[in-house]
């Protein structure tokens, strides 16, 4: 029988004992369990595979370089009846919208306009924009708008609107179109009363150079028998006149009108009484239009 004393004196001997390849013992926790403790210890995510390392703080996973890839035969993603599915194929992002179309929904959700730029509204009765406080503006260097042939092209540069035809020439063509032309016109009338000068005076003038018709019309608005004389008179220069119709004798109640035939820059009524002893009334109208 072999010596037991060594059993009963070291118990611990008879164990049997694993060492590793420098000669020491692995560790085992408080209950005997075989643990592994390595502040060395790397796991490495191969080329194009996934790292997942999960802190204390939460799960963190870091993609490798070669990105990350989710690869599955059985993986099916559908998108809802009203809803929207995304895909992206090898050539690039595809956003297919299914059936019943793209609907956003957000009881949260705000828009807002810049201050000059524009938002869009579509209600349910249908599309509404308007505008900001700012207007409407669209600056492009690179926008190009091309008239057609017969078309109108509309250009406004910063000194104001310039609207250049294209070669053919503007037309204009509609069945419920009205263009109405809103010329400018002139009307002046004035009263000369108590005439006695039979010599004559002349009247005030007008530059007629900027119209394109006028006319001068005169009444005699006396209130007893005074008969008057009226011509019209033209310059160049508003110094050197010249008789271009008349005179006309206008008797009470007599009404004449005076039209050039030569075109100067200057007009006048030169008038006159017949009798001295008769004061003479006039209203004198100058009327033209542009």
């Amino acid at each position: 029988m072999p010596n037991y004393k060594i059993f009963q004196d070291n118990p611990d001997q008879a164990r049997i004992k694993i060492f590793g390849s420098q000669n020491v013992a692995l560790n085992t926790d408080s209950t005997g369990n075989l643990s592994i403790t390595s502040t060395g210890l790397a796991v490495t995510a191969p080329a194009n595979g996934l790292l997942v390392t999960a802190p204390a703080t939460g799960l963190s996973i870091t993609p490798p370089a070669g990105g990350l890839t989710i690869t599955s035969t059985g993986l099916a993603v559908t998108a809802p009846a009203n809803g929207l599915l995304v895909t992206a194929p090898a050539t690039g992002l595809s956003i297919t919208p299914p059936a019943g179309g793209l609907s956003i929904t957000s009881t949260g959700l705000a828009v807002t306009a810049p201050a000059n730029g524009l938002l869009v509204t579509a209600p349910a009765t249908g599309l509404s924009i308007t505008p900001p406080v700012g207007g409407l503006s669209i600056t492009s260097t690179g926008l190009a708008v091309t008239a057609p042939a017969n078309g109108l092209l509309v250009t406004a540069p910063a000194t104001g609107l310039s609207i250049t035809p294209p070669a053919g020439g503007l037309t204009i063509t509609s069945t419920g179109l009205a263009v109405l032309s809103n010329l400018v016109t002139t009307d002046v009338s004035a009263t000369r009363a108590n005439v006695t000068d039979t010599a004559g005076s002349p009247d005030t003038s007008y530059t007629v150079l900027n119209l394109r018709t006028w006319t001068f019309g005169v009444v005699n608005a006396s209130t007893t028998i005074a008969p008057a004389t009226v011509k019209l008179q033209i310059s160049p220069d508003g110094s050197s006149w010249i008789d271009e119709a008349g005179p006309v004798t206008l008797n009470t109640g007599d009404v004449t009108t005076l039209v050039s035939a030569i075109f100067l820059k200057y007009a006048r009524i030169y008038y006159a009484a017949v009798d001295s002893n008769s004061a003479v009334t006039l209203n004198i109208f100058f009327q033209g239009q542009s």
